[in-house]
């Protein structure tokens, strides 16, 4: 993280922030995960862009502001059972840190702000969107294209308040949570 941001401040950065990764342990999920998997992905999604943010927020005050978008997901929302909870508690979390952060705004300049989509139509989801059967798939909402991911990211970059959250839901209009 540390070469990231170095890298960006050589570039005369940064200005701009993503914080996109995300991911949870392909074999076991949470109860039967040991602490070291479940911990592995809370710390990939949550820990990781706490920390990335933070090594950027006095580049960017220096700066005169800045701009960090987290990337959640649908998984973070929510009270229904979900496949992996750790994942869903690390991207809940990664939400509820980024409206505890509107403040930055008017302390740093720095407007951090979420995006929390759905299922979005990258590789690996489109084939297993093709593995469902017809039933499976006319009950589940539709892959949202990855364009429109990074639209509402670009708007958010442009004009979006600290604290706002955006979730994205296939087949629906994005639905703004501003403060």
């Amino acid at each position: 993280m540390n070469r990231i941001v170095a890298a960006a401040q050589k570039l005369g950065g940064p200005h701009v922030l993503v914080n996109n990764a995300g991911g949870w342990t392909p074999q076991r999920q949470y109860p039967q995960a040991t602490p070291a998997e479940w911990a592995a992905t809370i710390s990939l999604n949550l820990t990781a862009p706490m920390l990335l943010s933070q090594l950027v927020l006095d580049t960017m005050r220096e700066q005169g502001g800045g701009a960090i978008i987290n990337i959640a997901s649908s998984g973070g929302i929510g009270f229904e059972s979900y496949g992996s909870p750790e994942y869903g508690a690390a991207k809940a979390g990664l939400i509820r840190f980024t409206t505890s952060l509107a403040s930055l705004e008017s302390s740093h300049g720095v407007r951090m702000m979420c995006v929390a989509p759905d299922w979005i139509g990258l590789s690996r989801a489109q084939a297993q969107w093709e593995r469902m059967s017809a039933d499976e798939r006319a009950a589940s909402r539709p892959l949202i294209p990855p364009a429109e991911v990074v639209s509402v990211v670009l708007n958010l970059i442009r004009e979006g308040a600290g604290g706002t959250v955006v979730e994205m839901w296939g087949g629906d209009q994005p639905v703004v949570h501003a403060p």
